[in-house]
């Protein structure tokens, strides 16, 4: 297992045991209602980044928002039951040696002009909509392709956060932790938790 895969996949991890311990009002919702909630949690985060980019020029909201849609990324991954590493197929090129090298690979392959500064504005409202007519076509009973949709979007939002957070220089591993961790302390249970842990 490479270092890349590894990194991925202990993120995956740590978000499980994180959503199960500080979650639980989530994590008990049934499939359907959990997806639904992540894909309000997508259309926040992409109207923050939207105004980001289009309006305040914050950077440090700007790098929060990415961290958080990047975060509910990997909860949606593995409420489907999905590897983010698996679904970035590798197959034709060299293996990238972090996260920052990741994400300038995965640019390449989706063909993103990260020298457009607003590419992700133009990006990732899309997917975050599509994701949510998979979400509403549930509770129509509709003849679609549901989880299909819902996955494929989810692996898109990773890999679009993937490229931002590599445009932006951010330390998904660190960051990701810290921004877990600033959740973790607001539980009554933090101290019992990190304890345990110890």
């Amino acid at each position: 297992m490479n270092n890349v895969e590894k990194q991925l996949l202990m993120m995956q991890v740590q978000q499980y045991e994180h959503d199960e311990f500080f979650h639980k009002e989530i994590t008990r919702l049934n499939i359907h209602q959990r997806l639904n909630h992540m894909a309000l949690h997508f259309a926040k985060y992409v109207g923050k980044i939207c105004d980001c980019v289009l309006n305040t020029q914050d950077e440090q909201s700007l790098k929060k928002n990415i961290i958080d849609s990047f975060i509910i990324s990997t909860t949606c991954a593995n409420t489907l039951n999905i590897s983010i590493f698996d679904k970035l197929s590798f197959s034709d090129t060299t293996m990238p040696e972090n996260l920052l090298d990741l994400g300038r690979d995965v640019a390449i392959r989706l063909g993103i002009d990260t020298e457009d500064s607003f590419w992700l504005v133009k990006t990732y409202p899309v997917v975050v909509g599509e994701l949510a007519k998979a979400c509403e076509s549930v509770d129509h009973l509709e003849s679609y392709t549901y989880r299909e949709t819902i996955a494929d979007c989810v692996i898109r939002i990773s890999s679009l956060m993937l490229v931002a957070a590599s445009q932006q220089n951010i330390d998904l591993v660190n960051e990701v932790a810290n921004r877990l961790t600033g959740v973790k302390k607001k539980s009554i249970f933090f101290d019992y938790y990190m304890s345990r842990q110890a």
